[in-house]
C-alpha cells in the first residue's frame, strides 16, 4: 500500500491517509467476492453438463463456462501490492475474441436504443445472452418488436421510411384549362360584349382580328372580377400559366385599361414589374398603344433614364407643396421600383387596384415593401368586407415557368386564387412536387409550332458548328445565346470574322453595354439591320422580337427554365421557328436530364463533320486574329483607365493649390 501513500501532498493529516488505506481494502474485499461468485457459477454451470438440470441449452453453458474461465484468467494478484491486475499472458489470448464480443455489444446496444422512450421495457434485468442469441427477451419477446420510427442519432436505419406525397392545394390541383392550340381563339366578334368598342377598334388597327385562348379566357376572367368590384366584393387573385408567345401581355392590358379608363383624378392604379428593362420597356410600348384613345398616362420606371427624370414623369408638386400622381400606370422593374418607394417623395401605392407580377417565378422580395393591403391580403371578414380603405389590389400573375411550390406562392400573399393553364393533367394523380416538373401548372412548356434540335461537338468546335447553323441555309434573323456578357463579346467578333465575306451584321447585347446602347441594338436588330445577334440572358425573357426564325443556345443554360426563355424567342405567336443546343461530351447528359425531368421530349442529338468546314473558313486563322483584336482592347482599356487615374490626380492636385 505504500505507492498510495508516497505521493502526498505535504501537510495533509495522518488520518486522511488512514482512510485512503481503508478505502483500497474494502476495494480488495468486493474483488475477492466477486471471484468467489464467478466461481459458483462455473461449478453450477459443471453441474448442469453432468445431469443437473440448469434450464439452459448446452451452446449456453459452454458459452458461460467460457467466460467465467476468462474472467477469472484476465486478472493475477500483484504480490507487493495484494491488488489485481491484468494478466498479460490472457491478453493476446483473448483479443480477437473481444473483438467479435465488441461488435456484438455495439448491434445490440443499437437495437437497445430504437426503443421508444415511452417504451414499458426495462432491458437492464434481460441477460444479454439469452436476448443476443435468441433474438427476444427471456420472455420471448421480439426484438423487432423493440423498433420504432424513434430516429436516434448515430444509429443505422433497419428500413426505409415510406415516402411521404405532398396534397396540393385546390387551386392548384384543379386548375382553369385553356387550349394549347393558338389557332383555336375566338373572333373579335365575340369578345365585343366584353370589351369597350374603342379597344376593339385599336386592335383591329394593329392587324388582330382574332384572340389567342389565354387572352379569351383572362379578358373574359378579369371582366367577371371587375364587375364583381363594383358590386363591393373582394376580387381573387390570378395565376396564368402558358407557353412563351402565347399572348399574356394582351391578356392583361386590354381589361386592365377597360377598366381604369373611366377614372377621374391620375393615381397609381396599376403597377406591372417585370424582371429586365428591355422587358419593362416593351410592355411599356404595349400599354402606350392602347391607351392612345383615353386620359389614362403611363410611367416607365426601369433605369432607361436618370432617376430624376422617372421622379419628374410620374410625380409633381403643387405650389402648396402637395405632391400629386401624374401617371395612372406605373410599369417598372424590381430594383428601380424599390428605389422609388424609399427615395421619391409623394410616390404612393395606397390606391393599387392591380398589381401585376409578369415572370412571377422570378424574385419578389420587394413585394414586403408594398401597402400592407397589397402585400398580404387580411382575413375576409363581415366587418371589412364593404370597407374600401383595406381592400387589396389584385394579383395577377403571368409566367411560363410559373413555380409550382406552394410555399413559394404562399409567399406572395395571394387571396383565394385562381389558375388557367394550358397544360392537361390527370386530376385524379397525386403529384410528387420534389421530382415532377409540373404538368399541372403548365411549367416548362414550349410552343407546338416550336422544333428543338441539338448538336454535339467540341468547344473548341463551337463557333464552326454555329458558322454551319448559320450559312447552311439562307442565314435567318437569329438569336445566340451564351451565360455571360464576355463570352458574347468573344463570339460576335469572331463571328464577324467568320462572316465577313457574307455581308452579314453581327451585334452584341449583355449587361455590359449602357441602356443606350443595348436600346439602340434591339432597334436594329427589330429593324433586320442586325441579322445575327449574340446576348447574354439579358433577352432570355418575355421579348417579343418579330420573325425570329432559328435561336441557339451556344451555352448550355444552367436551368431548365432558361432553356424554355430562349426558346421562346422563336416559334411565337403561332409562327414556325427552330431552336438548337450546342453541347460538349460532358453536357449530353444534363441535357437528356434536364428535358427529361422536364416531361419534355429529347431531341435526336447530330454529330456534324466540322474538319473540311474548319479548313475552308481559315478558322485556325481567325483565331489568330481574334486574340490580336482582344489583346488591342485590352491594351486600349487599360490606358483609359490609366487616362482617367491621371486627371483625377491632376484635379486632387490643382485642388489642394487653390486651397493653399
Amino acid at each position: 500500500m505504500s505507492l498510495f501513500v508516497i505521493n502526498r501532498y505535504e501537510g495533509e493529516s495522518t488520518k486522511e491517509v488512514e482512510n485512503e488505506t481503508s478505502h483500497f481494502a474494502e476495494l480488495l474485499k468486493r474483488i475477492e467476492e466477486r471471484k468467489k461468485q464467478r466461481a459458483e457459477a462455473s461449478n453450477k454451470s459443471s453441474l448442469g453438463e453432468d445431469g443437473n438440470d440448469s434450464g439452459e441449452p448446452k451452446k449456453k453453458k459452454k458459452k458461460k463456462l467460457l467466460e467465467a474461465e476468462e474472467a477469472d484468467n484476465s486478472y493475477v494478484k500483484d504480490e507487493n501490492t495484494g491488488m489485481e491486475k491484468p494478466n498479460e499472458q490472457s491478453i493476446g489470448t483473448n483479443a480477437v475474441s473481444k473483438k467479435k464480443k465488441k461488435k456484438k455489444r455495439k448491434d445490440t446496444e443499437s437495437e437497445h436504443n430504437s426503443v421508444p422512450i415511452d417504451a414499458d421495457i426495462n432491458l437492464e434485468g434481460k441477460d444479454k445472452d439469452v436476448i443476443d442469441d435468441n433474438n427476444g427477451d427471456k420472455d420471448g419477446t421480439d426484438k423487432k418488436s423493440l423498433q420504432s420510427n424513434f430516429t436516434v442519432l448515430g444509429a443505422r436505419a433497419r428500413k426505409k421510411q415510406r415516402e411521404v406525397k405532398r396534397v396540393l392545394p385546390d387551386w392548384l390541383a384543379h386548375p382553369q384549362l385553356i387550349s394549347a392550340d393558338l389557332n383555336s381563339g375566338p373572333p373579335l366578334e365575340e369578345l365585343e360584349s366584353v370589351l369597350d368598342p374603342k379597344l376593339v377598334g385599336v386592335l383591329r388597327a394593329n392587324g388582330i382580328i382574332k384572340l389567342f385562348p389565354v387572352q379569351s379566357s383572362i379578358i373574359k376572367w378579369l371582366h367577371k372580377c371587375n364587375t364583381d368590384r363594383k358590386l363591393g366584393w373582394w376580387v381573387r387573385d390570378t395565376c396564368v400559366s402558358a407557353p412563351t408567345g402565347s399572348g399574356k401581355t394582351l391578356a392583361y392590358v386590354l381589361p386592365i385599361v377597360q377598366e381604369l379608363q373611366s377614372r377621374s383624378v391620375p393615381k397609381i392604379r396599376c403597377l406591372i414589374v417585370l424582371p429586365v428593362q428591355e422587358l419593362a420597356t416593351q410592355v411599356y410600348k404595349v400599354m402606350v398603344t392602347y391607351t392612345s384613345h383615353t386620359n389614362l398616362k403611363v410611367g416607365l420606371l426601369s433605369g432607361a433614364f436618370s432617376f430624376e427624370q422617372e421622379q419628374n414623369t410620374i410625380i409633381k408638386k403643387t405650389e402648396r407643396g402637395n405632391y400629386l400622381s401624374t401617371v395612372d400606370i406605373v410599369i417598372a422593374t424590381p430594383g428601380r421600383l424599390l428605389d422609388h418607394i424609399l427615395k421619391t417623395s409623394g410616390f404612393s401605392l395606397d390606391c393599387l387596384r392591380f398589381l401585376v407580377i409578369d415572370e412571377a417565378d422570378r424574385s419578389t422580395e420587394w413585394l414586403q415593401y408594398l401597402p400592407d393591403p397589397h402585400y398580404q391580403a387580411p382575413i375576409l371578414t363581415l366587418g371589412n368586407m364593404r370597407s374600401s380603405k383595406i381592400i387589396p389590389a389584385q394579383k395577377l400573375l403571368f409566367s411560363a415557368t410559373l413555380s409550382q411550390d406552394p410555399e413559394k406562392l404562399s409567399r406572395l400573399g395571394l387571396f383565394q386564387p385562381t389558375l388557367f393553364t394550358t397544360v392537361v393533367t390527370d386530376k385524379d394523380t397525386d403529384i410528387n412536387l420534389d421530382k415532377l416538373a409540373g404538368d399541372f401548372v403548365g411549367r416548362y412548356t414550349s410552343p407546338e409550332e416550336l422544333t428543338e434540335l441539338a448538336v454535339e461537338c467540341s468547344s473548341h468546335d463551337k463557333p464552326i458548328v454555329l458558322y454551319e447553323l448559320l450559312t447552311k441555309h439562307d442565314i435567318p434573323k437569329t438569336l445566340v445565346f451564351t451565360n455571360s456578357g464576355q463570352t458574347a463579346h468573344r463570339l460576335a467578333l469572331l463571328m464577324q470574322l467568320l462572316l465577313s465575306d457574307r455581308n452579314v451584321t453581327v451585334g452584341e447585347l449583355s449587361a455590359q453595354l449602357a441602356s443606350k446602347q443595348r436600346e439602340s441594338v434591339l432597334d436594329r436588330f427589330t429593324n433586320a439591320e442586325i441579322h445575327v445577334l449574340i446576348s447574354s440572358d439579358a433577352l432570355a425573357r418575355g421579348l417579343d422580337i418579330l420573325n425570329v426564325q432559328l435561336v441557339v443556345s451556344y451555352d448550355l443554360p444552367k436551368h431548365i427554365k432558361g432553356y424554355i426563355h430562349r426558346a421562346g424567342r422563336t416559334g411565337r405567336a403561332g409562327k414556325p421557328g427552330t431552336a438548337v443546343s450546342i453541347l460538349t461530351a460532358n453536357q449530353v447528359g444534363i441535357f437528356k436530364q434536364m428535358l427529361s425531368a422536364a416531361h419534355k421530349t429529347v431531341p435526336n442529338i447530330e454529330q456534324m463533320e466540322l474538319h473540311a468546314t474548319a479548313k475552308a473558313v481559315n478558322y485556325q486563322d481567325h483565331l489568330e486574329k481574334l486574340k490580336k483584336i482582344l489583346e488591342k482592347e485590352k491594351n486600349e482599356s487599360l490606358e483609359r483607365t490609366k487616362a482617367i487615374k491621371r486627371r483625377r490626380t491632376a484635379n486632387v492636385t490643382k485642388q489642394n493649390g487653390n486651397v493653399e
